[in-house]
């Protein structure tokens, strides 16, 4: 596993870097348990999954600290309160 690129941290939130051809979240097999969760998982046990990037997609991906801000946060994605900013290149 690769270092991460933190680019903000505080004890709610961590936002990181993901770099394309990373996974978000594990997929099924055993080739593709190494993604970005589970690196920020191994420095913060008590970070969770909040929102995805594609694995071909580069960009920042926001992670909760601790299921109360999870929940928070997935609720101001899924209603929309979070705005989002896509660029291609």
């Amino acid at each position: 596993m690769s270092a991460l690129d933190l680019v903000y941290l505080d004890d709610q939130i961590i936002v990181l870097n993901k770099a394309s051809g990373l996974l978000s979240v594990p997929g099924r097999g055993e080739d593709k348990q190494d993604c970005l969760i589970a690196r920020a998982q191994q420095v913060w046990s008590d970070a969770l999954t909040v929102h995805r990037l594609d694995m071909a997609t580069s960009g920042l991906v926001v992670v909760a600290r601790g299921a109360e801000v999870q929940r928070q946060l997935s609720q101001a994605f899924a209603q929309r309160e979070v705005d989002k900013m896509y660029e291609a290149l």
